[in-house]
């Protein structure tokens, strides 16, 4: 059954007492601002649990296989959970009620329709929630300047970010977001069996997580920031590397600029050559940053590059770090 303005029942069913006020007002907003507002601030008022929004799904990450492995993390964490696909209501006005915000979904306006997946069959069909999508477009990348100040306020003013798998591409195409995640997806490989290892220990977010395997797309990515806030490593035991593809020249926000000298910024040959500590964009080999968390205002970011598959997500020493992850993140540790 669909609501007003393409809201499926299930989304607006989705872990709310308020469901019979969001039907009645209608729409994804309708619903979110009856949550109790945060004022900015962090925390939840008068005890309530702090409330989460997920902008996911794109043509190559179907947002059922997100919502189900979502559905799971904050199932077992005891913590309501909204999904919204439609990139276009990113806002203040939304994140207002908010205390944590998900990004799991590309830098890609193209939404569900004419980039079918490898095998050709395309990810719009027999979707779980196939009115809740957003519009195809041809204009490229989605986000504007104003949707990434928005990120950056509502975790300068005490709130959590969490940046999932592919989210980091979105940093290519706008500075706002890249500030405040701190660093920028280069690309990756095709899926295949890579470990993940723990480098900082000390961190709430990889506290009892030891290192584990997955098969998944061992993302390649560049962190702006202090490189003691690096939590992961991916590293192919094999020694494949990844020499890049098309999907590795990124759409800079800035018209013009040089991609080597933009990848340099926080790492690659420039930043080597001054001494910086990140792997290099040209040449990747074998290693690359799968993980980082750090402070931003009053608020906090974590981002995790694995999640192109479900059994990915929900490997267990993974699946025990993005709790942590989400504790650490609403200062609930």
């Amino acid at each position: 059954m669909k609501m007003p303005n393409g809201i499926s029942r299930r989304e607006l069913l989705q872990n709310t007492g308020t469901v019979a006020a969001a039907a009645a007002l209608g729409g994804f907003e309708a619903l979110a601002a009856s949550r109790p507002s945060a004022a900015r601030s962090g925390q939840a008022g008068g005890g309530a649990l702090p409330q989460t929004l997920a902008l996911i799904g794109d043509s190559n990450h179907n947002q059922d296989y997100i919502r189900v492995s979502l559905d799971r993390l904050f199932k077992e964490l005891g913590l309501p959970i909204d999904y919204t696909t439609n990139y276009q209501n990113l806002s203040r006005r939304l994140l207002d009620h908010y205390q944590l915000f998900i990004g799991f979904r590309d830098n890609s306006s193209g939404g569900y329709g004419g980039v079918p997946p490898d095998d050709g069959y395309p990810y719009q069909v027999f979707l779980q929630n196939s009115g809740d999508l957003p519009p195809a477009t041809q204009q490229g990348a989605w986000i504007t300047e104003e949707q990434g100040q928005a990120v950056k306020e509502f975790v300068e003013a005490g709130n959590g970010f969490y940046s999932l798998h592919n989210n980091a591409f979105v940093s290519r195409s706008s500075k706002n977001y890249r500030d405040v995640q701190g660093g920028l997806a280069l690309g990756h490989p095709s899926l295949r069996p890579f470990k993940v290892r723990i480098v900082n220990k000390d961190h709430p977010v990889t506290q009892g997580v030891q290192d584990f395997m997955v098969t998944d797309e061992q993302h390649y990515a560049i962190y702006d920031k202090d490189p003691k806030n690096i939590l992961l490593q991916g590293e192919n035991i094999d020694g494949l590397t990844f020499p890049g593809h098309g999907n590795d020249l990124p759409h800079f926000y800035q018209e013009g600029v040089d991609y080597r000298q933009a990848l340099g910024r926080g790492g690659g040959r420039g930043a080597a050559a001054r001494g910086g500590q990140n792997p290099a964009p040209e040449g990747r080999g074998a290693v690359s940053i799968s993980g980082w968390a750090h402070e931003y205002g009053q608020g906090r970011v974590v981002f995790t590059g694995i999640g192109h598959t479900i059994h990915a997500m929900w490997r267990p020493e993974y699946l025990k770090l993005q709790k942590n992850a989400v504790r650490w993140l609403l200062k609930m540790t």
